[in-house]
């Protein structure tokens, strides 16, 4: 019998708690929003097709695999689709996966619970999906990531809180050898070097790996009193050091020059502003992307020119160069992860092609006045039409609200369609459920101008089914506000 002291006594304790409250959070909400979309039935005309479309839809075309959030018997499985077209028919492959990473012709996907969900199981797959290794994960899963020639992997997971948001969360990072299936141990048993010397704190915790495309060498977050580190590592030698301050969840580009990073600007500890930003390894500089929103997330590249990222249920993208603005990348998916060599192994015969009927969404904005005093309420009509043929399912509204405007109110002018909508970090996003062709949902949103000048309000529209006319998925308003009287 082994003796534990009061203090291991303690920590045993405080751990077992710890476990039972993450898992009655976060498995909890899981559970509950699969029994909801596994009930849920496909949108109406979904079309099923059989293994041979689906290899014929990604063959050896670079890819994005994801974790399909579409309601109905594909839910929360592996879903692909061609990286130059995203929005139409996607492959599912009946893997399911909470959340996932492919490179190299090996994958992780982060499963399903097991023992009174206390751990879940993380699955090591193949280019065929065939399962090659099964590890065990205590804890909340939270990021996955395979290094680009397929050797290695990380999986991190809370022991302690559920957000990168709390004050008092606690990760645990571990590497594993995907072609041996082996654990290579913890990031806490590597060493950490900072200005040359031993760098070592009780309270240490790393998260967000990024593999270089050796496999071998690494980025890594730190944090440690307060603050956040990025680290650059070396598998083989089980050390990091030091690169930087402020940097979490790094992800390298294709190139290897520059690594895409969420910074904490703002807030407090329990509720931190993040902005996305880029950082130039050649020369230490970083510049800010034009993604407004505070995104806890880890950036995933698309190419040398754009990165993706999740704003459930969807994934975004941005350019990486500071430029242009946010737009739905695809709808209705989780984790996404490019496959820039694409699939080049056989899919299962239970793959299958997910096909949605075609739809016409136009949006439509205006403004009550052209001209408007500083300080005074400015009421603006925003109207969502479903132009047919089919009906349209999960339609996602942005507004993009300037920052010289405080929001009065918003709401509904016709409130019998199923809605929901959120003001969060400079955007009013709102998700219709359901409209039929020929159908309309109006909203109505005033603002108060603060400044004199030109306020210009851009307002997009999106769904998951493909949409036959692009070009009237978006409308600008603008208006002269002029110093008040």
């Amino acid at each position: 019998m082994v003796t534990l002291s009061p203090d291991r006594r303690r920590a045993v304790f405080a751990v077992l708690v710890i476990a039972s409250v993450v898992v009655a959070v976060g498995y909890g909400g899981w559970a509950v929003r699969r029994s909801r979309a596994s009930r849920a039935a496909a949108p109406e005309g979904a079309v099923f097709g059989d293994d041979a479309a689906a290899r014929a839809l990604i063959d050896h075309a670079p890819t994005v695999m994801f974790q399909n959030d579409v309601a109905g018997d594909g839910w929360a499985q592996v879903g692909l689709v061609p990286m130059a077209s995203p929005a139409g028919s996607r492959v599912i492959v009946p893997l399911r996966c909470r959340r996932l990473h492919f490179s190299g012709g090996r994958g992780l996907c982060v499963g399903e619970t097991s023992r009174f969900g206390l751990s879940f199981d993380l699955n090591v797959f193949g280019s065929d999906f065939t399962i090659l290794h099964k590890f065990r994960l205590v804890g909340l899963p939270s990021r996955t990531r395979v290094s680009p020639d397929g050797r290695y992997g990380a999986a991190t997971v809370f022991v302690g809180g559920h957000s990168y948001s709390s004050g008092d969360f606690s990760t645990e990072t571990t590497i594993f050898d995907l072609v041996n299936g082996t654990k290579l141990g913890t990031l806490e048993e590597f060493s950490v070097v900072r200005d040359g010397r031993p760098f070592k704190a009780v309270d240490f915790n790393f998260w967000g790996v990024t593999f270089a495309s050796d496999g071998n060498r690494f980025y890594a977050t730190l944090k440690t009193k307060g603050e956040t580190y990025l680290l650059e590592g070396d598998v083989t030698a089980r050390r990091m050091r030091v690169l930087r301050t402020n940097v979490e969840c790094p992800s390298l580009s294709p190139d290897g020059m520059r690594i895409a990073f969420k910074k904490r600007v703002g807030g407090t500890p329990r509720a931190v502003i993040w902005r996305f930003h880029v950082l130039d390894l050649r020369t230490m500089t970083e510049i800010p992307l034009a993604e407004e929103r505070s995104i806890d997330d880890q950036i995933e590249w698309l190419d040398d020119r754009f990165v993706l990222y999740g704003v459930v249920p969807d994934v975004w993208m941005v350019p990486a160069d500071g430029s242009g603005e946010p737009r739905r990348y695809l709808s209705r998916a989780v984790s996404p992860s490019v496959v820039h060599k694409g699939i080049d192994a056989p899919l299962p015969r239970s793959a299958r092609t997910l096909t949605l009927p075609s739809t016409d969404l136009g949006v439509a904005m205006s403004a009550a006045t052209k001209v408007v005093p500083a300080g005074q309420d400015l009421p603006y009509t925003v109207t969502v039409t479903n132009h047919g043929p089919a009906p349209a399912n999960q339609i996602g509204l942005d507004i993009h609200l300037s920052p010289t405007v405080g929001v009065t109110s918003f709401a509904p002018v016709n409130g019998l369609f199923p809605y929901s909508c959120y003001i969060k970090s400079g955007y009013l996003s709102c998700t219709v459920e359901r409209l039929q062709p020929e159908e309309s949902w109006m909203l109505q949103l005033i603002v108060k101008p603060k400044t004199a000048g030109l306020l210009r309000h851009r307002v997009t529209v999106s769904e998951v089914q493909p949409d036959a006319v692009p070009t009237n998925n978006s409308a600008t308003a603008e208006v002269n506000v002029v110093t008040s009287p």
